[in-house]
This record gives structure tokens, C-alpha cells and sequence, in this order.
């Protein structure tokens, strides 16, 4: 499972932001990795990236990260793409030869902007390898964004990464993003007014509240009704012209896709909820943090010291739900 939207508020600041749902505890916390760090692929060797990163990972041996923004202002997240992802089954020559889980590190320590992007994505080979903590071959897609605000979605086809326009700014899982997007074609009436009265012979009918024009809005969480959902509260919720004004902005949209607790249960007894929801400032490489158990957010800004040790640097984050006292 899994949203993610892109954001531009009044002022041209930029945002790219996520839920991270799974059945399994992932166990993901806030991560830099510095620029000129050396790792380990799965495949014939190491490399160094050219530029620090922050997002949401693991170690594992080594850090594995599921979304995050350079110190470019490029932005990514993965997110699941089941039954649809498909990956070479044979490492190439004279190419860089990637995990699926490995290309958000290859991603964000290697290139700058979207722009780059297109000229390098060619040099990539993904290749079928499981990731330590599922033991399985994770099949993923991603949504890039960066400091111009362009955003894209980038899908393997027959084991070739193709990087696919998006003009809606949502991606939620499958089936592929020409799906979804077709799809929004079944949603014409939805709408932020009313619908006016209107007589069948000799009656009215009329709406019984606020809220007609949103009649038919899906609200399950399948991914097809996430992503109707999430393309129409971002087209239509008010951004506002600071930066403030549009995470509260964000937050509101997530709330509507957060899946919580026990209402989402897979066949074989797991249990899918949002482990946290995630969202990058672009414009000024700040990320924001909100894990499940409480309503904190958590805020990490990278800066010159971040940039510049020699590890990776892990963040801790209280899990404890807080209230204010105002009786105090």
C-alpha cells in the first residue's frame, strides 16, 4: 500500500509527501547520509555519493531507505508496485547494477535534479534481488520530484526503468500510472459545491446537507480509490503561502488516506496500517516526521554539519502520545 503527493503552495514551494503502509513492522527512522559516503551494493562493488541525503531507512548492513530529499532539493519515494514491476534477471555489463531497493541511494547521492535524471537513468540495470528484511524481491515504483516542482513517476517495463509524466502529482500502488490516471475519467461529477435542487415531474429533490458534489467519492483503501481521493483534495485544498500553512495543508490530505490499526487485514493475518506519514520540504531540504503512535511531528532540517561526517547519522523519536494540559 502507500500515497504520496506532491505539493506547490501559493509562494512556489514545493513538497513531496507519503504514508509508509505495510503489513510488516519496518521499523524505519529518520536517517542522513552524508555526502562522499561510501556503500556496499548487492552488486559488483561500491560507491560514493557526490551528495548528502535525508529520509526515512533502516540499517541493515547497510542503509536501506524507502523515500528522502537530497541537498539538491531531489525528492523520492518508493512505494509498493505488486504483480507490476518488472526487473532484469541478469546483471548487465558496463551499467550500474542495482537491488530495487538500492536505486533511492543511487538516486539521491548521484544526481541533482529531475533534469539529470533523464541523461543517467539509462546507466541503471535493476535486477531481481531480495531485500534482507522481507527475503523477498520487492516489487516497487517511485515518484521524483524536485526543486522546479516537476514530478514524475518512474515504472520498470520488461526490466527498463521509464520515467513517465505526471500531471496529477499522486501515486498510490497498482496497476500501472496510465491506469489511474485513465480511470479518473469515471469521476466527472465530483465537485466542492452542492448540486442544485432539481424536479423530477411534480417533486424536488434536493441535497440533504453540505457535501453533494463530493457524492461517489471513493473512500476504501484500495490503491485505484487512494488516488482518486488524494487527486482531488490536492487539487482542491487550499495550500496557502508559507511553509506552515501547507504541511497543516498536507496533513489534512494524509489523514483522509491513513489507514489505521486493524481495519486493514491481509490473508494471511497481517496487519496493513501506516506505520508513518512523511513529508519533504523540497524548496529548503527539511523533512517533517510523523510516526504512528502519536501525532507528533518530527522535524530535520540538512545542514553543513549533517553533510559533512563521516557516518550516517540516525535520528531517535519518542513514540509517546502527548496532549497539552491548557487546565495548566
Amino acid at each position: 500500500m502507500c500515497t504520496s503527493l506532491t505539493l506547490t503552495n501559493n509562494s512556489q514551494h514545493h513538497f513531496l509527501a507519503r504514508t509508509m503502509d505495510f503489513g510488516f513492522q519496518l521499523e524505519g527512522r529518520p536517517v542522513v547520509i552524508p555526502r562522499n559516503y561510501t556503500w556496499k551494493k548487492q552488486f559488483d562493488g561500491t560507491r560514493n555519493t557526490k551528495y548528502g541525503f535525508l529520509g526515512t531507512g533502516r540499517n541493515l548492513g547497510e542503509y536501506f531507505l524507502a523515500d528522502g530529499v537530497n541537498e539538491k532539493g531531489l525528492a523520492i519515494a518508493e512505494l509498493y508496485f505488486l504483480d507490476e514491476a518488472k526487473y532484469s534477471s541478469e546483471v548487465g555489463e558496463e551499467q550500474v547494477n542495482l537491488a530495487p531497493h538500492e536505486f533511492i541511494i543511487w538516486l539521491l547521492g548521484e544526481n541533482a535534479s529531475i533534469a539529470e535524471l533523464r541523461e543517467r537513468i539509462t546507466e541503471v540495470n535493476i535486477v531481481e534481488k531480495e531485500i534482507p528484511v522481507l527475503g523477498f524481491v520487492p516489487p516497487l515504483h517511485y515518484i521524483v520530484t524536485d526543486k522546479t516542482g516537476e514530478t514524475v513517476v518512474i515504472e520498470s517495463d520488461s526490466g527498463k526503468l521509464v520515467i513517465k509524466e505526471n500531471p496529477v502529482g499522486v501515486m498510490t500502488n497498482s496497476p500501472e500510472f496510465e491506469w489511474h490516471v485513465k480511470n479518473l475519467n469515471n469521476y466527472l461529477s465530483i465537485q466542492p459545491n452542492n448540486f442544485p435542487n432539481k424536479k423530477i415531474a411534480t417533486h424536488e429533490i434536493k441535497p440533504f446537507g453540505q457535501g453533494s458534489g463530493t457524492y461517489g467519492l471513493p473512500g476504501g483503501y484500495t490503491s485505484p480509490e487512494r488516488f482518486v481521493r488524494t487527486v482531488y483534495l490536492r487539487a482542491l485544498t487550499e495550500s496557502g503561502n508559507t511553509a506552515a500553512d501547507s504541511l497543516n495543508a498536507i496533513f489534512k490530505i494524509l489523514d483522509n488516506v491513513t489507514i489505521p490499526k486493524g481495519v486493514n487485514i491481509k490473508n494471511d493475518g497481517a496487519i496493513d496500517y501506516t506505520q508513518y506519514r512523511a513529508v519533504f520540504d523540497v524548496s529548503n531540504t527539511t523533512y517533517y516526521f510523523n510516526p504512528y503512535e502519536n501525532q507528533e511531528v518530527f522535524e530535520i532540517t540538512l545542514n553543513e554539519e549533517l553533510l559533512n561526517k563521516k557516518e550516517p547519522v540516525e535520528f531517535k523519536y519518542t513514540t509517546d502520545f502527548k496532549t497539552t494540559n491548557l487546565n495548566e
